[in-house]
């Protein structure tokens, strides 16, 4: 039924039937050449999907019913349909090698029964013609798809831009509020030295919290390619002087140079939810299993207090990334803490052959 509901498949159906009743009133549809016609007529409802295959089904037929019966130019009308459709083939030797020879054919059988003028000259001048009419309605399609990639690429920009100054207007502004605060604090309070070194790691992380959303709002305006952020090692580190504990040194050596930026934003984000929502002195335990296909990370924290699976926006985030490379990301409670557990493929996506 979505083959019905396709519009081009519906136009190739009704240029089939157009093709077969022409052919009909032509006298084609004897009893004799019934099957030829058939192998010339029934492949033209698949032209656009196999332009390849259906031409040289389509000449093959045609050449036998040219071959075997006295022909009428009425006759390759399929063959130019074929020639029309074959300049969307993605193989070159299919646009230019078989379309040449499936033209020269129809011409030499053409030879045969009408002569070097209405048979030679004629089969190929017609052929030729169906062909640069296909040539020429492929390159006012990929105009038009150009087109529409470059209006789309300013939509995107257009977005990016709305979306820099929403940043700007919210996390930049709320960020420098907390910071003046937070340096007012540390000038006119009476803090003990420990408040002091919380509220300057308060600072610390403010300051380079500020310095990144000034870089993704020049990033979201540029839309050049993204920089690196921040080493998992730093990230680790920082959180550790904040009061996450790391029960034992992760092996991320192990994971592959082609996934290590999406296992360390995965590592990381675990991490930072862990001690968000449990406070200082929870424990984290990082586990990595690296083969050839996959690479398997398992982050389990001694205590539950974190949200639903799927609440958050970063792992949500992360989910769909994984998702649309074959991978997976599961997060939940298990007994009395919480785990993440996420499946990264390290296997390039395979070729699509076509003909």
């Amino acid at each position: 039924m979505r083959w019905f509901r396709d519009r081009k498949s519906l136009s190739d159906l009704g240029t089939t039937v157009l093709v077969a009743v022409l052919l009909g009133f032509g006298g084609a549809w004897g009893w004799g050449g019934l099957a030829l016609v058939t192998a010339q007529v029934l492949p033209l409802a698949f032209r656009r999907r196999f332009p390849g295959w259906v031409l040289a089904v389509v000449t093959a037929a045609t050449l036998a019913r040219l071959l075997t019966t006295q022909p009428h130019n009425i006759d390759y009308v399929p063959v130019l349909i074929a020639l029309y459709t074959v300049p969307s083939a993605r193989r070159a030797w299919v646009r230019w090698g078989l379309g040449g020879l499936s033209a020269a054919a129809v011409s030499a059988a053409m030879t045969v029964w009408k002569g070097p003028i209405d048979g030679a000259l004629l089969s190929l001048a017609v052929c030729v013609m169906a062909w640069l009419l296909g040539t020429e309605r492929q390159r006012h399609a990929a105009e038009r798809a150009e087109f529409a990639r470059f209006r789309l690429e300013r939509l995107a920009a257009e977005r990016r831009e709305r979306t820099a100054r929403r940043l700007h207007d919210t996390l930049a502004r709320t960020t420098t509020v907390m910071l003046v605060q937070a340096e007012a604090l540390l000038a006119v309070g009476e803090l003990t030295a420990a408040d002091r070194a919380r509220v300057d790691a308060m600072l610390a992380a403010g300051r380079d919290a500020l310095s990144q959303v000034r870089e993704t709002l020049q990033e979201l305006r540029d839309d050049g390619e993204q920089p690196p952020g921040p080493a998992l090692a730093a990230v680790l580190a920082e959180l550790s002087a904040a009061g996450l504990v790391i029960e034992e040194e992760p092996a991320l050596h192990r994971i592959p140079d082609e996934v290590r930026d999406l296992a360390d934003r995965i590592v990381s984000e675990a991490a930072i939810n862990a001690l968000r929502h449990n406070g200082p002195g929870v424990r984290l335990r990082v586990g990595v299993e690296a083969s050839a296909e996959a690479v398997r990370i398992v982050l389990r924290n001694d205590q539950s207090g974190q949200p639903t699976a799927g609440a958050g926006y970063g792992l949500d985030s992360l989910r769909a990334q994984l998702a649309a490379r074959g991978g997976s990301l599961d997060a939940g409670p298990e007994g009395g803490g919480w785990t993440v557990v996420a499946v990264i493929p390290c296997l390039a996506e395979p070729a699509t052959a076509t003909w």
